[in-house]
Formats: C-alpha cells, sequence, structure tokens
C-alpha cells in the first residue's frame, strides 16, 4: 500500500469535515482509551500507614466516636476533625510525611463498577460507531447518523464482537508483550466489519480480521509510526493538537487503511466474498 497516498485521503476526508472529524475522533479515544476514575498521588510512610490500621488501636474498631479519631489521627501527625461526620467525606490534611486516607469508599467502589460497566456496555459499540463514521467519511462528508450503526440494530452482537477481541488481545498479551502487540493488529480491522458485517457472528468478524491482516500487519505498523512525530507534538500541547489535528488525522488514515484493504475505493465497502462464509 501507498502510505503517503493513505494519509494524503485520510488527511484530505477529515479537513472536508472538520469539525464533525474532531467530535468523533475524540469519542474514539474515549471509546480505545477506557474509563479512568481518577488517580491520586500520595506520599506513603509505609510504618505510618501499618500503625495507623493497626487492628490493636482503638479506631480501627467498628464504633468509634468523631472525637476519638480525630484524637488518634492527631497523634498520628494528621490533622483532621470528625466530631461533627463520622464516616462521611472529610478533608484531611497531613503534616511532612502523609499517609494515604479512604476518604469514601463507597464512592471509589462506585466509580470503579461504573467504569466497569461503561467499558463492556458502551466503549465497544461505540468504537464500532466511530470507526464506521470516518469510513464513511472517506466518500462524502458523514454526518452524526453514523454514530447510531454501533448501537441500532446490532448492539448485543456488537457488545460481544468487541468484548470477545478484548479477551483475545488480553489473552496474547498475557503471554509476552510482542505477540500481545502483533495480535492486536491482527484484529485491527474488527470494529470495521462488525459495522459492514453485522450477519456475521462475533467470532468469524475476528476470524476475518485476522485474515484480512494476513501480510499487512507490518504496513499498519509502519503507518501508525509515521505519526510518531504527530503523537510526540500532540504530547508536547499537552493533548490539543491530538484533539484538533493527530487524533482525526489518524483515524481517518486507518479507515482509508481499511477500504484499501478491502480493495474498494469508495462506499459501500464489502470484504472479498470469497472471506465471507459460505449462506446455508
Amino acid at each position: 500500500m501507498n502510505r503517503i497516498e493513505l494519509k494524503q485521503r485520510g488527511k484530505a476526508a477529515f479537513k472536508a469535515n472538520y469539525w464533525k472529524s474532531v467530535l468523533v475522533a475524540f469519542l474514539l479515544a474515549i471509546a480505545v482509551g477506557g474509563f479512568n476514575a481518577g488517580n491520586a498521588s500520595y506520599n506513603v510512610d509505609t510504618d505510618e500507614v501499618e500503625d495507623l490500621f493497626d487492628p490493636s488501636t482503638s479506631y480501627s474498631q467498628e464504633v468509634i466516636s468523631g472525637d476519638t479519631l480525630s484524637e488518634q489521627l492527631n497523634e498520628q501527625g494528621i490533622d483532621a476533625d470528625f466530631s461533627s461526620l463520622l464516616g462521611e467525606q472529610a478533608t484531611v490534611t497531613a503534616e511532612e510525611d502523609s499517609v494515604p486516607i479512604v476518604k469514601d469508599v463507597g464512592t471509589v467502589a462506585g466509580l470503579g463498577s461504573l467504569g466497569m460497566l461503561l467499558t463492556i456496555f458502551l466503549f465497544g459499540p461505540l468504537e464500532i460507531s466511530c470507526r464506521n463514521f470516518f469510513k464513511k467519511n472517506l466518500s462524502a462528508p458523514a454526518e452524526l447518523e453514523e454514530l447510531n450503526v454501533g448501537f441500532v440494530p446490532k448492539y448485543w452482537h456488537n457488545l460481544a464482537t468487541m468484548l470477545l477481541k478484548t479477551i483475545f488481545q488480553f489473552l496474547w498479551f498475557l503471554l509476552l508483550i510482542i505477540p500481545g502487540v502483533v495480535m492486536s493488529y491482527a484484529y485491527a480491522m474488527t470494529p470495521y466489519l462488525a459495522a459492514d458485517h453485522p450477519e456475521l457472528g462475533a467470532k468469524e468478524t475476528i476470524d476475518l480480521s485476522r485474515n484480512m491482516m494476513k501480510g499487512h500487519k507490518w504496513e499498519l505498523f509502519v503507518l501508525d509510526l509515521s505519526f510518531l512525530g504527530w503523537i510526540i507534538l500532540s504530547v508536547l500541547t499537552l493533548g490539543i493538537l491530538e484533539v484538533f489535528y493527530t487524533g482525526p488525522y489518524m483515524a481517518s488514515t486507518h479507515a482509508a487503511f481499511y477500504k484499501e484493504l478491502c480493495g474498494q475505493t469508495s462506499a459501500p465497502t464489502d470484504v472479498v466474498e470469497a472471506d465471507l462464509p459460505a449462506e446455508a
């Protein structure tokens, strides 16, 4: 494949439908990146943490007053007032060496569960929708209605396909990093195929992606590598360039790669009939 032509085609397509492409690329980044509930950085003194949660101390018991807990924490060098709200979220500051304080376990657990639910039930179909948008956008400026493809009418099919793809990739990464990366490229066409061929089963879609990518995984890897300069600039601009240029540029170029791989130059995109399962 001619890498330069693919990038030129991708760039022209997303520029012709700029703001919609930026929005969809942003959604795609969220879908691919997954859900992050947020992380906090703490400077932890291991000895103090062990002392703080020692079962022999009174504030680790089930029933304790706010005043008693405040006194115990103050003795540990932590300035906190729990006299009026025990079990609720409190603002805690530590002197010099700080220790981690779980302020609201229920909220943290809830965010973790929400992240898992979003990953399973939203992000897979959303990626299919976004990939479909950029594929359609290559032929003519696409509308945001293309984002429905991942959800209607084959939502459960799309969910199962992307979930199975994720599981397969995870299992490959458990073996070694390099096989995991290689197989992630083998499965790269799965979202496009799920949008174009909802009649296929989840496993059939993934297998078809593997067949299509035989002999082409290195080409896609080199294509991604050619964006390294733009990726570095995106990092230097704190992600601003990623949102408004690099992201939609790469997504559009990937769609051009898929259509070229299918041997098509205009919509609708279909895979070679020989690769499809025979009708009963």
